[in-house]
């Protein structure tokens, strides 16, 4: 698939000890959406989204406007 054309705005979010998902991945797709922004959570791992959710929600709410 040819990332470089979805235009949207895009959040990659994942936790920085994801070992189901090694950070490597999320920063790739990242780097392939033109318009993605990447959040790694520190500390968290697969569910870094729950585990840290004061972060991710105004980040999420960003991304919207």
């Amino acid at each position: 698939m040819d990332f470089s054309l979805i235009r949207h705005p895009v959040l990659v979010a994942s936790g920085e000890d994801d070992r189901r998902l090694p950070t490597r991945a999320p920063s790739d797709l990242a780097h392939r959406l033109p318009n993605a922004s990447l959040r790694i959570y520190p500390d968290a791992g697969h569910g870094g989204v729950f585990q840290h959710h004061e972060q991710f929600v105004p980040h999420v709410l960003e991304l919207l406007r």
